[in-house]
């Protein structure tokens, strides 16, 4: 990959301070040039860092052998950059407070000029809820591309609805990804983009998550928020992306949910109610296509029907209001899981999608 002078010194710099998120931030804001000039921040990179650093980073800045070191190992790694610098830098990520000044690429970097929507959620998240997710993802994806985290839950089904043609941020440098890790990981490699702020070495740390939400926000239109505990990452992302002006949507929770607290939260304090990826395509000026027609039998017709009215029910109380025995509704049933109007529950229990 050949860079321009300004993109290289973005590089480097964004490389010499990678160990230390304050350091680096407080370094690279104030050498936000494509041609850095040390001597006017100075003062900022002793106050912040500690004696000594300026020198450090001024002399590792212009050594050619660390450069190379640089570069070398992003060629060996197959990580391509785009910088603040770059043309193809992502035009909403410019637009935020704090944008990172280097994104790590691995994958297809022409997806960064695709219109983008977030979908996040937690790690616990009712099933019904993830395969709604998976849904909108899956509805979505035919009008943007889809930016989530890498996690299980609720980042995994939004990848998997979008059947890896998504982007995942992850919180780390990619010495530390293993996409054979999940087969929703396993289809962003295949058809998507993984992005990272950091140079391939760093390894995750707790506090980085936090920065990397800020990316997720700064990437989208808007932010779906699918599942969140009162004190959720996924709130995080949603605080964000409306700090950056762009458009909220949550799912709505019955009470007693605790995965479904935040979103509720959200609600509250004015983010849109999502029922339908309609609610979403809406707020944007767009409409969903046609979908395919499903064809049900008369027996899933009225099985679909009466899950439908109940929101969710067991499985011997659907017995009984059809009059049909439970083990000759368990093919009907699985029929409607394979079409995808249906989730289970667990415990015999079954909701609509």
């Amino acid at each position: 990959m050949t860079y321009t002078d300004a993109e290289q010194n973005l590089i480097v710099l964004s490389a010499i301070c990678e160990m230390n998120y304050n350091e680096k931030y407080a370094s690279l804001s104030a050498l936000m040039s494509y041609t850095p000039d040390f001597t006017a921040c100075e003062n900022l990179l002793i106050k912040r860092s500690g004696i000594g650093v300026y020198n450090k980073v001024r002399e590792k800045f212009n050594d050619p052998a660390f450069r190379k070191k640089i570069f070398d190992g992003l060629e060996k790694r197959g990580v391509e950059c785009v910088t603040y610098a770059s043309d193809d830098y992502p035009e909403l990520l410019k637009h935020i407070p704090t944008p990172p000044i280097v994104l790590y690429l691995k994958g297809k970097r022409e997806l960064l000029r695709r219109r983008s929507l977030s979908i996040v959620g937690s790690r616990r998240t009712t099933p019904n809820s993830l395969a709604q997710c998976k849904r909108f993802a899956n509805e979505l994806s035919e009008h943007f591309l889809i930016v989530s985290g890498s996690a299980q839950g609720a980042d995994s089904a939004a990848l998997e609805g979008a059947q890896g043609f998504a982007v995942s941020v992850i919180a780390f440098g990619f010495d530390h990804l293993n996409p054979q890790s999940s087969p929703q990981l396993q289809a962003v490699a295949q058809n998507g983009l993984f992005i990272s702020e950091y140079y391939p070495t760093v390894a995750p740390q707790s506090f980085l998550f936090r920065y990397r939400n800020r990316i997720i926000a700064g990437l989208s239109a808007g932010t779906l928020v699918v599942s969140a505990g009162d004190k959720s990452g996924a709130l995080i992302t949603a605080n964000f992306a409306a700090d950056f002006g762009r458009e909220v949507f949550a799912f709505p929770y019955n009470i007693g949910v605790s995965s479904g607290e935040g979103c509720n939260n959200l609600i509250k304090q004015g983010a849109n109610l999502c029922q339908n990826p309609l609610d979403i395509l809406s707020a944007f000026g767009l409409d969903l296509k046609p979908s395919f027609i499903v064809t049900l039998s008369d027996d899933e017709k009225e099985a679909y029907a009466i899950i439908k009215e109940s929101g969710e029910i067991f499985l011997p109380t659907l017995s009984q209001n059809m009059g049909v025995p439970s083990y000759k509704l368990i093919p009907i049933l699985s029929s409607l899981e394979i079409k995808g109007l249906i989730c289970r529950l667990g415990g015999n229990r079954y909701s609509v999608i």
